[in-house]
This record gives C-alpha cells, structure tokens and sequence, in this order.
C-alpha cells in the first residue's frame, strides 16, 4: 500500500482550520431581537395652576419621618425664605404620619382643602424619591400645586416617576447632606423652590390627553458576537456578564418550550416600571440568560408571580434587596434542576440559568436600571441568580407549595423578597443557634428557613412537624417593645401596621394589643405567617440557613405548559 506523505507545515495549517472557521463564525454579522418590554400608557394630566403671589396663602411643608434624611434642614431654609419673600404667607410643617409608600388620604384631603401650594421633601433613597414625587404628582391632580425636594443623585428617579404618572411633576435638587450645602447653594435652591411654586405653567406643562410610548424595534442593531456583546452590555441590557446572542433561530426554539402564543401577555405591571411582558420578550432573555426551551413554563410563571405582587420599593431601594425562587412540582426532574449536594452553589445550568433569567426580566421587561430605579447603596450578590428547587423527596414534610395552597403534584414557583443570609451551619438542628441570630436582624417582618433533608429529620424525630418548627421559632424569637421599638424601621413601617395602616396591602401583621404595652413587654416580631420552611440540599449533614425573605408570590408552572 502506497503511503502518503504530509509535511509537518501542512498538517499544522490542518488543524487550524476548524479554529479560523470558529473565529470566522464569530465575527459573521448576526441579527437579534430586541429583549426590551413595553412601556405602558399614560393618561397626561396638566399641573395645577400656580398662584403668583403666596401672601395670605397656606402653604405646606410635608415630608416623611425618616432618621438620617437630614432634608428638614431644607424646609426650615425654604420656610424662611418664603416668609422673607411673601411676609403674610402661612407655613404648616407637616410629618406624613403613615410610613412612607402608604397612601394617606386623610392628609391629602387636609392638604387640598387647607393649603394652596405644598413642598414635599425627600430621603436619600431612591425608594422615597419615587414614593414622594407620586404622591407630589397625585396632589398636582388633585388640583394643588406644589414641588418636590429631592437629592441631586436621584434626579432620574423622580424623572422616571413624573413620566409614569403622567404629571410633569416640579423637583428641586439639593445635595446630600444638606448642611454641607454653602449659604450660596442653599439661596439657589430654595429660590428654585419658590419658583416652582409661583412661575406659570409652560406648554409643555398643560398638555391632556392620552400617551402611548414608541415601541421598542423588534430587532437590535445587527453586528458581530463581539459587537452585539458590547453593544447589549453599554445598554444596560445585561447582568453584566455575556449574553448569549437572541438570534432569531434561538428564540423561535426556545418559544417551542410553551403552547403558549409569542403575543400573549404575561403581565402588565413588571416591576419596577411595570412594564408589558409578552411571552416572546421572556423567550428573548430566556435565551440571553443561557435557559433551554423546557425551561419555559418555569420562566412565564417567574414573570407572573414577579409582576402580580408589588415589589416596587425593595427593587427601588438603597438597602439592595435580592430575591429568591423556589420550585416545586414534577417540573424539577423534567428539567434536570439539582435539590440535592451544591444546590445552591453554581454548577447545575437550570438553577444557574433560571435565576439569571429573574434579573434580565427586571432590567429588560420591567425597566429596571442600577443607578437610576434600582439604588442598592453595596448591591446584593444573591440579586444574580438565587434559585432552587425544593428537595420534596428527601423531605419528611409537605412541599412549599402546599403551604401556598397549591395541591400536590402541582409545579409551582414562589418568588421570596428580601436578601439577606443570617449566620448558616448550624448542626446538630439547633434552633436555638439560628434564634439568637435572627432575634436583632434588622426589620423583624419574615425568614426563610432552609433546612437540609437531615436537619428536617431531626426536628421529627423530635416529634416536631413543619408547623410546630415554625411555631417554637415565631415564639422564642422575642424582644421587650423597647428593643423593637428601637428598630429603624418602627416608625415607618411596624407602628403604621400596627395602626391598621396597610403596607403593600399587608394588614394584621402583628396583634393589635402590642400598641400600647410598656417598654419591659415581651413580644414576637416575626409575624406567624411570615416564617417559612424549604428543605433543601443533600443528606450529609444537618445543615440549616436562615434567610431574611418574606412576602412569597406563587404562581402555577402548569399554566404556562
């Protein structure tokens, strides 16, 4: 047999022919779709009419009790000036009594009919940026004009709210901390303020009539891989990791994971814009978060139970909230999700990828941007990706779902929001170990008790079943009404509560009678219902985490089949 000879030049250029054709197929021009939701409609409504002159008129300065928002300092300087400006105008000072992003119809009702214009100042947060330009623009409808006073970091804030509402909402921004602020920087603003409240309105101001935002292309600008990474990530578009690239082709087969049609809406309030989500625009991020298509009723049901409930102030805010998906349901196996050993650790790609998901909903099909309407002052590394499934085989107790009134053998998804872990590892199931350390964390209103299949075990075979785990931890996790009272967040969110002043539509926190008890009283701060269980991870030791999350949203994978 004759023999053929390859030199070595020639048998080097051969194997670098599949590496150039992986190059060239990278930097080949490729067109994807637009990831980004649809802004919703807005109904425009004018500013109320100024009064030129403020003198025998009653003008309000209304801001929210918050400790370290130091803006009071900029309504006495506002006071001041105005009574400098007009001598014979009425200032009332006004503490909003209920917590910050509560409704308060009995103050509104004594702004419009006592004042005639209104200052309303906010906190350095972005949270309460939002919350008090709503409530400047709900007053502006109401026909009173006014300002808002916010800090000049969260300028887009209030500008993002003012378009949501549909008011053209006045703001003036101070820096933080105001007393830093010099004599000169103070006088501007507040002749800013003054401004507002007396200058005429503009044409743009006065506008009616209904609003409907353009809607995104259908496609990204066309480009490299390379180009269309780094065009996606200036965007804002990503977690800032790589995406995979939504081509056409990749979308279309991930769509193939749902009956469900591309055009059927998913939800219409994603926060934090509450944005319209359509079933392609979750198959679009779907793929840039690297899912397959059998993952698809997981991820429709993500964006329902994420949209239905109202997470507008811990995406917003500056104490970098995070979130945590448990899945439940046959639908773990069929899609190869890890329950056991690492869990929660990277490795498995439905966890990894599904959790990914969650974050690219909230930038892309909810408008959520970092720096602008998502202010986390140090962020949350569990805002990445945190999702599991529940290890309903090794558990000796009813599944998740089942305490969310979904039937067994139901496939659910329940979205947790809070983000933060106490101290884990505590062996041997010692629940006293975990009660010491979630006693003093800070605002007292859930935790997520993630327990590995042993530690449950052992609560049996202490003859103690879910209920009565949660029982002995709501009734030995207990503070006097002094250490409780002493929590930064007693006067904007507990008392109000306490007071039957609804919070995200949440009544009967906490019994009643805990109002008026003395300092020396022993209460519980965890509300019953707000302590969970999840039996998670591998049967190698009674390991157990306490996570600081409450407030579950639940939603039927089934449906979205």
């Amino acid at each position: 047999m004759r023999k053929h000879f390859v030199s070595p030049l020639l048998a080097a250029l051969l194997l670098l022919i599949p590496l150039v054709s992986v190059t060239l197929a990278a930097e080949q021009t490729i067109k994807v779709l637009n990831p980004r939701g649809y802004r919703p409609e807005v109904q425009l409504k004018p500013l109320a009419e100024r009064h030129t002159d403020l003198n025998n008129k009653t003008v309000y300065l209304v801001t929210s009790k918050q400790e370290g928002s130091h803006i009071e300092v900029v309504l006495a300087k506002i006071a001041e000036a105005l009574t400098k400006r007009f001598p014979h105008v009425k200032i009332v000072n006004k503490y909003k009594p209920s917590a910050y992003m509560s409704d308060d119809p009995e103050l509104w009702a004594e702004m419009t009919k006592n004042a005639q214009a209104f200052v309303y100042g906010a906190a350095p947060s972005c949270s309460t940026t939002h919350w008090d330009t709503t409530w400047t623009a709900l007053l502006e409808r109401k026909d009173l004009p006014g300002v808002v006073v916010i800090y000049d970091t969260l300028i887009d804030t209030a500008k993002m709210t003012a378009e949501e509402k549909g008011v053209p909402v006045r703001w003036v921004p101070v820096s933080y901390p105001p007393q830093k602020m010099t004599e000169k920087q103070m006088t501007e603003a507040t002749d800013k303020v003054i401004k507002a409240l007396i200058t005429p309105l503009s044409d743009n101001e006065k506008k009616t009539g209904k609003y409907t935002p353009p809607k995104p292309p259908k496609y990204a600008p066309t480009g490299t891989y390379t180009q269309v990474q780094e065009y996606f990530l200036k965007q804002g578009w990503t977690d800032g990791l790589p995406i995979i690239p939504p081509t056409q082709e990749r979308v279309a087969a991930m769509l193939k994971g749902t009956k469900h049609k591309p055009d059927e809406v998913v939800g219409t309030t994603v926060w934090p814009e509450k944005w319209t989500a359509t079933v392609e625009k979750v198959a679009i991020n779907a793929v840039m978060a690297g899912c397959r298509p059998e993952y698809m009723p997981v991820l429709l049901a993500t964006v329902e139970a994420w949209a239905k409930w109202d997470n507008d102030s811990t995406i917003r805010s500056t104490n970098s909230f995070s979130y945590m998906q448990i899945v439940n349901g046959p639908i773990r196996h069929e899609i190869g999700m890890n329950s056991g050993i690492y869990a929660m650790g990277p490795g498995n790609q439905a966890n990894a990828s599904i959790g990914r998901a969650l974050r690219l909903f909230i930038t892309n099909l909810g408008g959520g941007q970092a720096g602008v309407n998502m202010m986390g002052t140090q962020g949350n590394p569990s805002a990445y990706s945190f999702c599991i499934p529940e290890n309903e085989e090794a558990s000796p107790w009813p599944p998740l779902s089942a305490d969310m009134g979904y039937k067994a053998g139901e496939s659910t998804v329940t979205i947790f929001s809070g983000g933060w872990c106490h101290v884990g590892n505590y062996l041997n199931g010692n629940l006293d170990s975990l009660i010491r350390a979630i006693r003093y964390f800070e605002w007292p209103n859930g935790v997520v008790l993630l327990m590995a299949p042993q530690a449950a075990k052992l609560q049996v075979a202490k003859g103690n079943d879910k209920n009565a785990v949660k029982d002995y931890i709501w009734k030995n996790v207990a503070l006097t009404m002094k250490e409780w009272k002493s929590d930064v967040y007693y006067d904007w969110f507990i008392e109000p509560a306490l007071k039957g002043k609804a919070q995200y539509g949440i009544k009967d926190l906490w019994p009643k009678e805990y109002l008026g008890l003395p300092d020396d009283a022993v209460i519980r701060p965890y509300p019953r219902k707000n302590i969970h269980l999840v039996v998670v991870g591998g049967e190698t030791n009674p390991m157990m985490q306490g996570w600081r999350f409450s407030y579950p949203s639940t939603a039927s994978v089934d449906k979205w089949r």
